[in-house]
């Protein structure tokens, strides 16, 4: 089946979906595997993650917290240091700053949970101490984070300022942060941290986060990120505080965002391009491919994914089971929401457009009242 939401002259489907004078061309295997038809649906099992090269240049070995941080006082380029097995209570956070490139920070094992970097907790001091686990900025171009845990921050675990660039997130675990897990920011004059890659990793709340201010990836005015194999767990606040933002945030002017493979267990929002209604637009193009939500019937919550001024945008071959939480787990918004593909999802209830949204629908499975598995 085709739903054409749009001026349907514009529309042709002749092997090349034509929209609005303009042509774009769809092979079956942008979709990826199509969903089953079964009425029982198995959460997917996380990727194992492939280890990575062994690093290129210096490699700075450390075994405790004193010479972590004397490691990242002294870091120049073409630089990993390398984590020994333990916890480390971060009596500072590890500020990467300065013109560098390719650096790194790996635990040793290839384990994520031998390597544990530790904060004061997400109610812990904003100010002192380790507000955040990892801070990045001013001219930093390919920094790799790989195999460790970083909890208990105050504030991000992983913060990338502007001037970083080309950010590698490989296989790590982040823990009950006191807001967003991840956040790139923008450098207030049209750009931001491009490039980045964040794989085969857990980001989760053990329980909920303190309060509505979260999101498990927040990055603004980001160009050509792709997000794929990883897992967000607990993306949701306290009851009664609001709503939790979206596990995955791509937004104030961000661009050709892949987001693939993931997994969303009981998070409040799941994947949001663009979020509000902005000049030029909030998000453009991309691809969400692949992806599976799902939100138990106890769990207070909103759209699993959401396009929101965010033209060009593709989202294809997803499974989003919000179990009566929400009657639309698949929306796209505002006028700039135009050119949009939504093909061959499967989810438990209805695609919306809203505020002027436009989209073609192709063969999605709606209001899909499969049994979701563990």
């Amino acid at each position: 089946m085709i739903r054409l939401f749009a001026n349907k002259a514009a529309w042709t489907v002749l092997g090349v979906i034509a929209i609005a004078g303009a042509a774009l061309t769809i092979s079956r295997s942008d979709f990826g595997s199509a969903a089953s038809s079964t009425d029982v649906v198995s959460v997917p099992a996380a990727r194992p993650a492939p280890p990575l090269p062994s690093p290129d240049g210096r490699v700075v070995e450390v075994t405790t917290e004193p010479m972590l941080q004397e490691a990242i006082r002294a870091l120049a380029s073409n630089t990993t240091i390398v984590l020994g097995p333990g916890t480390y209570h971060l009596t500072s956070t590890l500020w990467i700053s300065g013109t560098l490139s390719n650096v790194g920070i790996r635990g040793a094992t290839g384990n994520r949970d031998d390597v544990v970097l530790v904060g004061d907790g997400m109610r812990g001091s904003a100010t002192v101490g380790a507000p955040h686990g990892i801070w990045t900025g001013g001219d930093v171009r390919g920094v790799t984070i790989a195999d460790l845990t970083i909890r208990d921050v105050p504030q991000h675990p992983l913060i990338f300022n502007a001037g970083t660039q080309r950010p590698h997130v490989h296989n790590v675990r982040l823990v009950d942060a006191g807001q967003q897990f991840i956040k790139a920011n923008p450098d207030g004059a049209g750009g931001g941290v491009n490039d980045g890659m964040i794989e085969y990793s857990l980001i989760e709340y053990t329980q909920t986060a303190k309060d509505s201010y979260t999101n498990g990836v927040d990055v603004h005015t980001g160009a050509n990120w792709v997000i794929r194999h990883n897992e967000f767990r607990n993306i949701v606040s306290p009851a009664r505080a609001g709503l939790a933002g979206p596990a995955v945030l791509m937004w104030h002017g961000s661009k050709g965002t892949l987001t693939e493979g993931n997994t969303f267990l009981n998070c409040a929002r799941g994947i949001s391009y663009g979020l509000e209604e902005k000049p030029g637009f909030d998000h453009h193009g991309g691809i969400i491919r692949d992806n599976f939500f799902f939100r138990s019937r106890e769990q207070p919550g909103d759209v699993g994914i959401l396009v929101a001024d965010s033209p060009e945008t593709q989202v294809l071959n997803n499974s989003v089971f919000v179990s009566g939480t929400y009657p639309t787990p698949i929306e796209y918004r505002f006028v700039g929401s135009h050119r949009v593909i939504i093909a061959r999802n499967r989810l438990d209830g209805a695609i919306q457009s809203r505020d002027g949204a436009t989209a073609l629908e192709h063969e999605n499975r709606t209001d899909d009242r499969a049994v979701v598995q563990r």
